[in-house]
């Protein structure tokens, strides 16, 4: 985790080095949640907000998830988004580090995630999500759902 930290810290400071000027961006996302120990099913929401640079194919995020099931929980993740050109169609990949309370006794420690996402209308995307709660008991779980971008 602390590479993970590391690593976008380090493009943080680099961002105004690189000459070009940064995009931001604020998404949202609904979708289904479904979670492993203990079984939990339901819907989720996220709020994202991301900067990215045109000359470089990458880009900095921060997403808050909120399931929303009769566990509840929460994960804040800083991440790296590989973002893509026309030629991979919209598609993108990233993954994160940050903490959470997606634990079976809602304890809050270290969660990491992976996802990916398509784009499928102007300012609209399909994304799947892949979180863990490096905690003890903590949850393995997916959330798929539409993202808007603002």
């Amino acid at each position: 985790m602390r590479k993970t930290i590391f690593v976008a810290t380090a493009l943080l400071v680099a961002m105004p080095l690189l000459g070009a000027p940064a995009r931001a961006d604020v998404s949202i996302a609904a979708g289904g949640w479904l979670g492993t120990s203990p079984s939990q099913t339901g819907g989720a929401l996220m709020l994202s907000t991301a900067s990215s640079i045109p000359t470089v194919p990458i880009g900095l995020q921060a997403t808050v998830l909120a399931p929303i099931t009769n566990r509840g929980g929460y994960a804040v993740t800083g991440e790296i988004r590989g973002l893509s050109g026309g030629g991979f169609g919209g598609a993108y990949v990233g993954a994160g580090a940050g903490i959470g309370n997606l634990a079976i006794d809602r304890t809050t420690g270290p969660v990491v995630t992976i996802f990916g996402g398509k784009g499928i209308a102007p300012h609209t995307s399909i994304e799947l999500r892949l979180y863990q709660g490096l905690q003890s008991g903590g949850t393995t779980a997916g959330f798929l759902g539409l993202r808007f971008s603002l």
